[in-house]
């Protein structure tokens, strides 16, 4: 890296990333490549459920002890990037968590691809 500014096109399939599975394909009205959501505590592993898992965090920054709380601001327990982490309801931080280990299995866990 340096000063100038680089350009990474990760729509692209020709461009270069770490790893066999370091992206998603998100289909729609704007099909685009994206990297995988979910890693809050930056352990390199993506994991519903378990031991050191994604949810708890989200749940802490939220106090705790009530789901329905939220904080705003952008955190790291923010996963979809809305500004408000939040457990439950809509938009909720949990959900794009369990989509990314496969969305049925809250067992299944997602190797990062960023040593």
């Amino acid at each position: 890296l340096s000063n100038t500014p680089t350009t990474i096109d990760l729509r692209s399939a020709a461009e270069a990333c770490f790893g066999p599975d370091a992206r998603r394909t998100v289909s729609g009205t704007f099909p685009a490549t994206t990297l995988w959501a979910g890693d809050v505590d930056r352990n390199n592993v993506v994991r519903y459920t378990g031991p050191a898992n994604d949810r708890d965090p989200l749940l802490q920054a939220i106090g705790g002890a009530v789901p329905t709380n939220t904080t705003s601001g952008y955190l790291p327990q923010d996963v979809n990037m809305d500004g408000v982490v939040r457990y439950v309801g809509a938009a909720n931080d949990r959900d794009p968590i369990l989509q990314s280990v496969g969305g049925s299995v809250p067992t299944n866990t997602r190797l990062g691809t960023m040593h």
